[in-house]
């Protein structure tokens, strides 16, 4: 029997003190990925060694006890954001995309969740959110929810994927 993945693109609408702690995940995330961009570059023109994906995780492990505000978040998130940046230098060296740029605070902004995330009576629930997201459920989803990316639009709007 063929597995068949869907997809599904729903609006969330999180409470002020919900949208605090979403924007430091994006913050993070962000820190995360900038961060250990100019550390593969650094080490690149320093040392003409190339960095990877295990050598940014070990350093993440001993930044977040540098930097304690990092344990506020969902840490499988830091992860995939080192995760993302090893795919788009990969990409890079077999010359299948431009070189990984810098991500920006004023773009549109996104963390993944590899897992835990439920939908439960029309409330969405993320690791460390204290409570579930209000959810537009426009439609059943069916299956199991395996992961789920949370996008902050140019416009303000919140939705999960």
């Amino acid at each position: 029997m063929k597995t068949i993945h869907k997809s599904y693109k729903l609006r969330i609408y999180p409470t002020k003190e919900q949208e605090i702690l979403l924007a430091k995940h994006f913050g993070c995330v962000r820190f995360v990925f900038n961060r250990f961009l100019s550390e593969r570059q650094e080490e690149y023109l320093n040392n003409g060694n190339s960095l990877n994906y295990y050598d940014n995780a070990r350093s993440l492990t001993e930044l977040k006890n540098e930097l304690i505000w990092l344990k506020e978040i969902n840490s499988q998130s830091l992860q995939s954001s080192l995760r993302n940046l090893d795919i788009a230098y990969n990409r890079f060296f077999k010359k299948l995309a431009k070189f990984p740029r810098y991500k920006k605070k004023n773009e549109k902004q996104s963390f993944h969740i590899p897992q835990s995330l439920e939908i439960k009576n029309n409330k969405l629930s993320i690791p460390k959110f204290k409570k579930d997201i209000e959810i537009n459920m426009h439609r059943k989803i069916e299956g199991k929810i395996l992961n789920g990316t949370i996008t902050k639009s140019a416009t303000g709007n919140y939705y999960v994927s």
